[in-house]
């Protein structure tokens, strides 16, 4: 069987594959439902996978409700690949210092959308090479992908070339239309999965109604304004009071910092115990908490609205500089997960509009 093509299977064979990865060793992990939320964990079995339900998000809500399709959560893969707290040594009551060993494991994310693992894309850039956790696991990380046949209200994946079709850099990927799965390998172990499914050459007819699918989400999944020139009309417009407008509703919780799927800055803590000894921990950081600018001689953006500016910049103008890439993938959680409901697309879309709203 090729590598390229896409391929007809029944909705059923998602139990299938499931089971040959846990069969094949992986620790697989997927959305299940924990206190009414989306969450991305460990998969002991199929039937732990979310299913019949769809979330709906608008700025500052999240619900679930009864549907056939959700898009996520809070969490995304870097949860697990670049995790919350990661200690870094320790050292005990004798000074005597101990660097943990990372063991790596076999991880399969299954049923990610397209913006997730756009986001892995991303930390790979920044993190490959620098990060010896990220990397122990990134090794033999395995990614099922579900292509996104309907994008939620404040996603915007087609602007940001993220979706909702996954292109690249997956094992396997597949579509939803209704009880037919269209699917697609992306590597040597994609095809091995898909082999283990009963397939068989996509048709006209569903060929043509994948496309459809396909370019209507496209449409649905845009911000409003375009890529084209973008880092560079932001920075021309870096005196814009659009951010201090923003800022006057912004809590500076860095709540969109914790839920970005490529945000990535940290801090460190040392950690005393009750016996006397300590560790070292890496926690995750954001550039809208105060602290996060703050040194021993000053505060480089004492200012909110200076620190919610550079969290704009860096996704849509200074990452480009330093990765080759945006910092956002249109995901859409930090709409979401935003407590007082601010929308990075408007915040985006008023600063090109020279401040006015519309």
């Amino acid at each position: 069987m090729p590598l390229t093509g896409l391929y007809v299977g029944m909705v059923e064979g998602l139990r299938t594959l499931f089971d040959e990865l846990r069969g094949l060793g992986y620790v697989v992990v997927g959305y299940k439902i924990v206190d009414g939320v989306l969450r991305l964990g460990e998969l002991s079995s199929f039937d732990e996978l979310a299913r019949r339900v769809e979330d709906v998000q608008s700025p500052g809500r999240y619900s679930l409700v009864s549907g056939s399709f959700y898009r996520h959560g809070p969490d995304s893969p870097k949860k697990f690949l670049y995790p919350p707290t990661l200690t870094l040594f320790k050292v005990s009551s004798k000074w005597d210092i101990a660097t943990p060993v990372y063991e790596s494991y076999n991880l399969a994310f299954f049923g990610l959308k397209p913006c997730d693992l756009a986001s892995i894309k991303v930390l790979d850039r920044v993190l490959l090479g620098v990060d010896e956790y990220y990397a122990s696991l990134r090794k033999n990380l395995v990614i099922i992908v579900e292509n996104c046949t309907n994008p939620g209200n404040t996603c915007f994946c087609s602007t940001m070339n993220t979706g909702p079709r996954a292109r690249d850099s997956f094992d396997l990927a597949y579509t939803k239309l209704n009880d037919k799965l269209v699917l697609e390998a992306g590597s040597e172990l994609g095809v091995r999965l898909l082999n283990t499914l009963e397939v068989e050459p996509i048709d006209d007819a569903t060929y043509e109604r994948f496309e459809a699918v396909m370019r209507d989400a496209s449409e649905k999944a845009r911000a409003g304004f375009e890529l084209n020139g973008l880092p560079e009309e932001l920075e021309l417009r870096i005196e814009s009071k659009t951010y201090e407008e923003v800022a006057e509703r912004c809590l500076g919780c860095a709540n969109c910092n914790m839920v970005c799927p490529t945000c990535f800055c940290f801090d460190v803590l040392d950690v005393p115990l009750i016996d006397g000894s300590a560790e070292r921990v890496r926690v995750w950081d954001g550039c809208l908490n105060f602290t996060y600018g703050q040194v021993a001689g000053g505060h480089f953006r004492p200012d909110l609205w200076a620190r919610y500016r550079h969290f704009v910049l860096h996704k849509f103008a200074y990452w480009i500089k330093q990765f080759g890439t945006y910092g956002c993938v249109g995901c859409g959680r930090c709409i979401t997960w935003c407590p007082a409901g601010i929308d990075l697309r408007e915040t985006v879309r008023k600063v090109l509009r020279g401040g006015k709203s519309g």
